[in-house]
């Protein structure tokens, strides 16, 4: 499961205030992102903060990771949290006449097999 996580500093934490963490919290975010754990890492564009999207079985055990960061052990962060789910089969929403085959290769001119198709498996 995808869930996603934002922060935002608490009242009255800046830039500064975050400053003697950020090394190890960086260091903390790139050891989970090799694991597989921390799929993708944002800068957030509209405050000070960061989005994170982790790959886990649960909200708490993203908020587990959450907890043992630097910046969080400090005190200095509030979580949001988003849980995502896969969307319901599109199929479904499709006219049975409309084609949701394999997908059309227009460089070979056939359809890819599951084979051909990069990180899929037979």
């Amino acid at each position: 499961m995808k869930i996603i996580a934002y922060d935002r500093f608490k009242p009255g934490v800046t830039m500064e205030t975050i400053k003697p963490y950020i090394k190890e919290e960086v260091a903390n975010v790139f050891r989970l992102w090799k694991a597989g754990v921390v799929r993708e890492n944002y800068a957030r564009a509209d405050v000070s903060g960061v989005v994170i999207v982790f790959e886990c079985s649960s909200v708490d055990e993203a908020r587990s990771y959450v907890a043992d960061f630097p910046l969080s052990r400090a005190g200095l962060l509030e979580w949001e949290y988003v849980p995502l789910d896969a969307p319901l089969p599109l199929e479904f929403l499709f006219d049975p006449t409309v084609d949701v085959g394999e997908p059309f290769d227009r460089t070979q001119g056939r359809r890819q097999s599951p084979m051909s198709v990069p990180g899929k498996a037979a």
